[in-house]
């Protein structure tokens, strides 16, 4: 859930008005980064990251030199702008104009709801309850999971802070049981954050009175999202360790299913395999036999997703770590992508969503830029009440 790029070696919020100093990391990364595009030159996401490395260092010759490579390539995800915030707007806007007009605009969503009251929420994991007809959605400055009628009315189901509660992230209904499941880790932009003293846990949540069922606490320390099988084993993405791991029925620890992720993130399953989105792109495991692929789809980039749905032989996800954020869909059949939402004047780096019934739900503008680089959020008055965003799928 919690966006990929900003934990891509910290690159994406780097911010100040000060002279930039370059440590030794970003150096390292950019030296690494220009290694590999040696041997794959038109990598473009690589090619992407390393822009915002060069960024980082204050560098916007070499931006304007990779985005240029990226235009001749034909990049058509546009350039987000808090991924270059240390960059020249005079000497650099000319190409970020160009490329963000190459960008698609598909606008199919229309505005479902307005979350009211609920501003510095910071609006995270997404689950919907089709007995009810209700919202639950998790917030990561304030710690807390609100329940939101369709009108947009909305109260807290978990209060802020209960149960040891930390930045709300995943979150997957149990219909049959009537449990809500909920990842909450560490992060920078939760409220009483203390940096080294990262953890997370998952909680279980009766959904008729409210009440804590289990806690699994500790838990990989940097678990992010879940998906549940009808069995009740559930699998997470630990975003820390690059691995997907496995909580059995009525186990209390966690175990290691998958490695060797870069930043995983969305999971889903639909019964026969599992899917899992990273930064690299999208993996398939056959449930039965752990068998792994790598899904392609010619002359698309599958990596950078965040919230992962399935849903008809399809794939929902929100692509927002590489260029401006937009809402795909995989057609796994045949074997293409749709760009379902593009360049939406409302976007503020969506992170994931739910489907409801026939539509995809999901929070236009969490305000997760509202943050500066030391992970504290800006004057209350830099953010907007939550606004739920909905396709016809």
């Amino acid at each position: 859930m919690k966006r990929i790029a900003l934990l891509f070696i910290g690159v994406i919020l780097a911010c100040s008005t000060k002279p930039v100093v370059v440590d030794e990391q970003t150096r390292g990364a950019i030296k690494q980064l220009t290694e590999r595009l040696a041997q794959q030159p038109t990598n473009m996401p690589w090619i992407y990251v390393l822009a915002t490395y060069h960024d980082k260092a204050g560098e916007t010759d070499q931006v304007v030199r990779w985005l240029t490579r990226l235009d001749e390539l034909g990049w058509q995800h546009g350039v987000s702008p808090i991924a270059f915030k240390n960059s020249r707007r005079s000497t650099f806007g000319n190409i970020v104009a160009k490329l963000d007009a190459r960008e698609p605009r598909v606008n199919n969503a229309e505005v479902a709801f307005t979350i009211a009251g609920q501003r510095d929420l910071v609006p995270e994991g997404i689950a919907y309850d089709k007995l009810e007809d209700t919202f639950y959605v998790s917030g990561i400055y304030r710690r807390k999971v609100i329940r939101v009628e369709p009108t947009g009315r909305a109260t807290d189901f978990v209060k802020e802070g209960q149960d040891g509660m930390l930045g709300g992230l995943g979150m997957k209904i149990d219909q049959a049981n009537r449990i809500l499941w909920v990842i909450s880790s560490t992060t920078p932009e939760m409220r009483g954050y203390v940096k080294g003293q990262e953890s997370s846990m998952l909680a279980a949540y009766s959904l008729g009175d409210g009440k804590l069922l289990r806690k699994i606490d500790p838990a990989p320390a940097q678990l992010n999202d879940l998906t549940l099988l009808e069995d009740g084993t559930i699998f997470a993405t630990d975003m820390g360790g690059h691995t997907v791991v496995r909580l059995a029925p009525g186990a209390d620890k966690f175990e290691t299913y998958a490695d060797g992720f870069g930043f995983p993130n969305g999971i889903t399953n639909d019964g026969t395999y599992l899917y899992v989105a990273d930064f690299r792109g999208l993996h398939r495991f056959t449930l039965a036999d752990k068998t792994r692929t790598k899904i392609e789809v010619p002359n698309a980039l599958l990596g950078g997703i965040d919230g992962l749905d399935f849903y008809r032989g399809t794939l929902i996800g929100i692509q927002n770590s590489i260029g401006n954020p937009r809402v795909i869909r995989v057609h796994l059949d045949t074997n293409r992508v749709e760009v379902l939402e593009s360049r939406n004047r409302l976007f503020e780096l969506p992170t994931t969503g739910a489907i409801a019934g026939g539509t995809y739900y999901f929070i236009a503008n969490p305000g997760l830029r509202s943050f500066d680089e030391n992970g504290s959020i800006w004057p209350a008055a830099k953010l907007s009440d939550p606004v739920m965003l909905k396709i016809a799928l």
